[in-house]
């Protein structure tokens, strides 16, 4: 009995030295090869299992078209948090062609540095409306301890939501 134990022991041991190895495109690779999760197509297809994103062979998701749904939140909040950290670059990034043909990108930036008082709650969109290509996001908001409607409008430029600002920069958001 006790060299049953020792060499089923020693099996097990063995066994647990090698690799793990899992199938993807086709071939078999250590489980230890570095990706992220994010590098995974689960394909649905009977037989098939994970993929690795070829970025050659598959349209990328864009997770800055849809202004309700980015990473979890939505486009005026997460504007508000490059805001709230400071990430102007970030921000100008997000601004629409037209608003920095209209005021330059340095005005703009200015006013997001020194003008801009965007650091309250906003919570989620309740409601948009479309009026051409301009997306209007209706928020609820709680300023100084007054309930406001924040409306921000957005257009979608290069497949990414884009700020617009209005005519006077001191009415954004309005």
């Amino acid at each position: 009995m006790k060299n049953l134990i020792y060499i089923l022991s020693i099996v097990l041991l063995a066994s647990c030295n090698s690799e793990p190895k899992i199938l993807i495109n086709g071939e078999e690779v250590e489980a230890a090869v570095a990706w992220t999760p994010a590098d995974v197509i689960v394909d649905t297809t009977v037989g098939s299992g994970p993929k690795i994103k070829d970025n050659n062979s598959l349209d990328e998701n864009k997770p800055f078209s849809n202004p309700a749904i980015i990473y979890g939140s939505d486009f005026g909040n997460y504007f508000r948090t490059l805001y709230k950290l400071g990430k102007y670059d970030e921000m100008i990034s997000f601004t629409s062609s037209q608003s920095i043909e209209q005021f330059g990108e340095e005005a703009i930036i200015e006013f997001y540095k020194n003008d801009l008082d965007f650091g309250y709650e906003i919570g989620k969109p309740h409601s948009k409306n479309i009026s051409g290509n301009i997306i209007t996001l209706n928020y609820e908001a709680d300023i100084f301890a007054t309930k406001k409607v924040v409306r921000i409008d957005i257009i979608i430029e290069n497949d990414s939501c884009k700020i617009v600002l209005p005519n006077k920069l001191n009415n954004f958001p309005s």
